[in-house]
């Protein structure tokens, strides 16, 4: 296939991905969010008061009928710790930051390229504008902040160096230019591959963080319905183990 129809298909491709990923990402961060009726901060404050009077009112020998052993306060108090001491990392942070930083300076150094490069590809094929359409500057402005689509259309562009490289040469098209291409190509690659795979690895942090969470919400749950039972004619000890105002349903 040429080079400018497989960027063409490939590009399209990618628009179809990144909008399934988009769409995939705003399902799971609704999903991952929603553990109770409670926002994550507020629901840390009452585990905070549940941690805090655990100790003085379920191993006491009158309120023994509770349905509660030392295990599971045990795995309550370690899951709080290890949830407390974790921060939930946002979606733009300096790291990533920096990544698109260092991708926005060489996207535009290869811009500044493709000026003379498209140049020199009419000059070389002047009667043949289907094979340097594809590479013109409105091309390049529509996938210059588009990290996959920007791959995808280098990519393009050094097949096409690569399989016309003897013609653009013959139009006296400079080596360094096509160089330059070739090399901001790979380093581009490069580097958004390393902000993919960073991106990849905090999203599984934070994933691995709500499943906590959710599983510290669950284990809270179970010591509400212990101290509703053990503790009905007690008000004050219902107040600090119990959820306040209504017992949050998950998911809803």
């Amino acid at each position: 296939m040429d080079s400018w129809k497989w960027f063409r298909f490939n590009r399209i491709e990618i628009r179809l991905f990144e909008t399934f990923r988009c769409l995939l990402s705003r399902i799971q961060f609704l999903i991952i969010m929603k553990i109770s009726n409670y926002p994550e901060n507020e629901l840390l404050e009452i585990a905070s008061g549940f941690k805090k009077h655990l100790s003085s009112h379920l191993f006491s020998s009158k309120n023994a009928q509770l349905e509660l052993d030392q295990a599971i306060i045990y795995k309550f108090k370690a899951l709080f710790y290890e949830v407390q001491a974790y921060t939930l990392e946002s979606e733009t942070d300096s790291i990533t930051y920096k990544y698109k930083l260092d991708l926005d300076a060489m996207s535009d150094q290869v811009r500044n390229f493709f000026l003379i490069f498209r140049f020199y590809l009419q000059k070389a094929f002047p009667y043949h504008s289907n094979i340097w359409e594809a590479y013109g500057y409105c091309e390049m402005e529509k996938v210059i902040h588009n990290y996959s689509e920007l791959r995808s259309f280098l990519e393009g562009s050094v097949n096409l160096i690569n399989e016309k490289k003897a013609d653009l040469k013959a139009a006296n098209c400079p080596d360094s230019t096509l160089e330059e291409i070739v090399e901001l190509s790979k380093q581009i690659s490069d580097e958004h591959e390393e902000l993919i795979k960073y991106l990849e690895r905090k999203e599984l942090r934070n994933k691995a963080y709500k499943s906590r969470l959710e599983e510290l919400f669950n284990l809270m749950k179970i010591i509400h319905d212990a101290a509703i039972k053990g503790f009905k004619h007690e008000p004050e000890m219902l107040k600090h183990l119990t959820f306040p105002t209504k017992e949050p349903v998950l998911g809803d």
